[in-house]
């Protein structure tokens, strides 16, 4: 089976499908590039097809402000809050995967 899925906190829901948040961050989570399912966590979860396009592994220290604004946060120091409030105990020199994607907006369908 070759279908993944990215889990997102339901608060990421808007700014994934305004194209404003197009990256994000994991620890420990392994992704690769191609279609994927986009999931919310929601009291219904809501599933948005999408494709991962790119990702990248670097540290926690390499993460600059334009990954910052892609992964939908004001600046660096966001991020690395919420890494710290997603992943506790996580430390600079730990490795981290900028995962890039973008749902696909399919025609037709239900709504």
């Amino acid at each position: 089976m070759n279908s993944q899925s990215l889990y997102f906190h339901p608060d990421y829901l808007d700014a994934v499908r305004a194209g404003r948040k197009t990256t994000t961050v994991r620890f420990r989570d392994p992704v690769e590039t191609g279609p994927v399912s986009l999931v919310f966590e929601l009291d219904e979860e809501v599933v948005l097809p999408g494709v991962v396009t790119q990702v990248t592994e670097k540290t926690v220290a390499r993460l600059s402000e334009a990954d910052a604004r892609a992964d939908g946060f004001r600046d660096l120091a966001e991020l690395h809050g919420r890494l710290r409030y997603h992943y506790p105990g996580i430390g600079p020199a730990d490795i981290i995967t900028v995962v890039h994607f973008r749902p696909t907006h399919q025609a037709g369908g239900a709504g």
